[in-house]
């Protein structure tokens, strides 16, 4: 026999299961997606703002090195928390990765938490990576990561 279970949120949306069995689900938000050409070294590249009571999760990004990227040198890419839209400052790496020109580096399910009240911002030591980060925004969890 059967036991009738029922999974539900706080604002009443109940989990589905199809008639197959298999839990439907879901992502928690659609995710935001924001495009950055980091075209000048050391240059602060903002790819999302802190908002009041809300953390921000990166659930992925693609890069792309371009024609101007060294052929042979490593270009440093580097997202970051930062205490404004413009600091070079790193307070805490997202992710780091090198590339080379002609590199391609798509990267998904991630599921990186970001500190409430910090920029998320993009920088490197070479010209031009194309970058998106994709993510979306949650309540403060309270909680403070190093």
């Amino acid at each position: 026999m059967a036991m009738p279970v029922v999974i539900s949120g706080d604002n009443e949306v109940k989990a589905r299961v199809t008639p197959s069995g298999q839990l439907v689900v879901a992502p928690l938000n659609y995710d935001l997606t924001k495009f950055n050409e980091l075209a000048e070294p050391d240059t602060a590249y903002n790819f999302y703002m802190p908002k009041q009571g809300k953390q921000f999760v990166i659930t992925g990004f693609f890069a792309r090195a371009d024609k101007q990227v060294s052929a042979t040198v490593d270009a440093t890419v580097i997202v970051y928390e930062a205490t404004s839209v413009s600091s070079t400052t790193v307070d805490r790496i997202l992710f780091q990765l090198a590339m080379v020109q002609g590199d391609i580096f798509p990267m998904g399910s991630l599921n990186i938490i970001v500190n409430k009240g910090v920029y998320v911002n993009g920088k490197t030591d070479d010209d031009d990576i194309h970058m998106n980060v994709m993510g979306y925004y949650i309540d403060d969890i309270g909680e403070v990561f190093e």
